[in-house]
């Protein structure tokens, strides 16, 4: 027989409990909002991740098992979560049995970076049933199934859950700087073929000796721009295409002053070398006041010269050799 939302709520109160134990977070609170009271949400899990910073996430629960689950509803409490007191890390719509309908998806995206704050819908469609399966007595209680058939490894999807937990929780920490440009020094390489490092090296040839260390720095400046546009995919797809349009802009400015560099035989390579970063920091900073960007405009700088250089458009050596 099939439980209440009541019921529902008091069975994954103690439930989520576990499982961020399990995900070897430490858990502080994990509690259920009285019924009736207006803030959002149905659970908050208060806990510390694993850099020991205080998070909580806040789930709504809707155990419907006929009727329909509108987004429009699930979108009026994020707006109550909003203005509520509460520091979000995250909020979940936690749903077995229902399919959210009716979604805006172009709206719930403004509203996720207005408030900054991120959301998932976690419902039938998204694997749902996955997350009960670490107890199998609460599986067949939530799906009224009279045993548990669901094939899975549970260990794999404790790992799943945690990645998705974390994920979440990098989705806020870049949402807050979600007009800011902010490039990290970071030890990941960014996904690309190794000649883009050599066609850099090449050219450094011209301007640098072989043991000057500031050789090293320029790799790392434009790795680490690499790997920033990278992390933007997931949390801001929106800037990382400016950013991208805007390098493609540059692009072909470099190119034609390149073109312009190899017939000018009295113009030296450092020169040209100098006069480009000048005309580049001119273009960004215009960029940058059109979408009201502010940050780490010199590493964003730096990153995207000499990733025209890696990709040949930018070539300051003389007749293209060393």
């Amino acid at each position: 027989m099939a439980i209440t939302g009541a019921d529902f709520e008091k069975l994954v109160e103690p439930y989520f409990r576990t499982l961020f134990s399990k995900m070897d977070f430490v858990v502080i609170q994990v509690r259920r909002q009285d019924s009736g009271t207006q803030n959002g949400f149905d659970i908050s899990v208060l806990f510390l991740d694993e850099n020991d910073k205080e998070r909580e996430i806040f789930i709504e629960c809707k155990y419907y098992t006929t009727a329909q689950l509108n987004w429009s509803d699930i979108f009026n409490k994020q707006l109550q979560l909003e203005a509520s007191n509460q520091t979000a890390s995250a909020f979940i719509l936690l749903s077995p049995l229902r399919n959210l309908s009716n979604i805006d998806h172009d709206l719930q995206a403004k509203a996720i970076k207005l408030f900054k704050l991120p959301v998932e819908f976690w419902t039938p469609d998204k694997q749902v049933e996955n997350l009960f399966a670490h107890n199998e007595e609460l599986y067949k209680i939530v799906f009224d199934k009279p045993t548990f058939d669901l094939k899975i490894e549970k260990d794999k999807e404790l790992e799943n859950l945690k990645i998705k937990i974390n994920s979440l929780l990098h989705k806020k920490d870049s949402l807050k700087y979600l007009n800011s440009i902010r490039i990290i020094d970071t030890l990941k390489e960014p996904e690309e073929d190794l000649y883009l490092k050599t066609n850099l090296d090449e050219k450094l040839n011209a301007i640098l000796s072989d043991d000057d260390i500031i050789r090293i720095e320029y790799h790392k400046v434009r790795a680490n721009y690499k790997v920033y546009l990278e992390n933007l995919q997931d949390v801001n797809t929106e800037l990382r295409n400016n950013l991208l349009l805007w390098e493609s802009d540059l692009r072909l400015k470099a190119d034609r002053l390149t073109r312009k560099f190899k017939i000018d035989t009295i113009y030296t390579p450092e020169k040209f070398f100098h006069d480009f970063f000048e005309e580049a920091e001119r273009e960004m900073l215009t960029f940058c006041k059109d979408y009201e960007l502010k940050g780490d405009k010199q590493k964003l700088l730096n990153g995207v010269v000499f990733e025209l250089a890696a990709q040949c458009p930018l070539d300051w050596r003389r007749n293209g050799s060393n």
